[in-house]
């Protein structure tokens, strides 16, 4: 909501890339500060891979779209495709991984459907 005057003032990639180069900043930060960046002298190539892709696909471009989307639309309507993200995991989860469908995945399912179609339906008042 507070960052579409900063996104129209610029740009969706210069707001994309101060928050990028933020977040970055501060994992840095305290990476150091807690000696966990340590840890990545031992990632083999597998894990590089991993973590470019998470950087990449389940970052970068996640947030991209992100912010693309609210130049674009309103926030409701935006914020609605997180709790999307959930719903493709479980679904994707039960066909690559054999995750079962249990009660409760079906009933989260239907809740999340039913908290997107309330937040977008729109009141009978004019």
């Amino acid at each position: 909501v507070w960052s579409r005057p900063f996104i129209q003032r610029s740009s969706a990639l210069g707001f994309l890339t101060v928050g990028m180069g933020a977040g970055a900043a501060g994992l840095v930060v305290m990476g150091l500060l807690t000696g966990r960046v340590a840890v990545l002298g031992s990632f083999g190539a597998p894990q590089w891979i991993a973590g470019v892709y998470l950087g990449v696909g389940g970052g970068a471009l996640a947030f991209i779209l992100w912010v693309l989307a609210l130049e674009r639309a309103t926030p409701t309507r935006v914020a609605n495709t997180m709790t999307v993200n959930p719903v493709a995991a479980g679904l994707l989860a039960t066909q690559l991984v054999g995750e079962p469908i249990t009660l409760n995945l079906v009933i989260g399912l239907i809740a999340v459907f039913a908290g997107i179609w309330i937040a977008t339906t729109q009141t009978g008042k004019s």
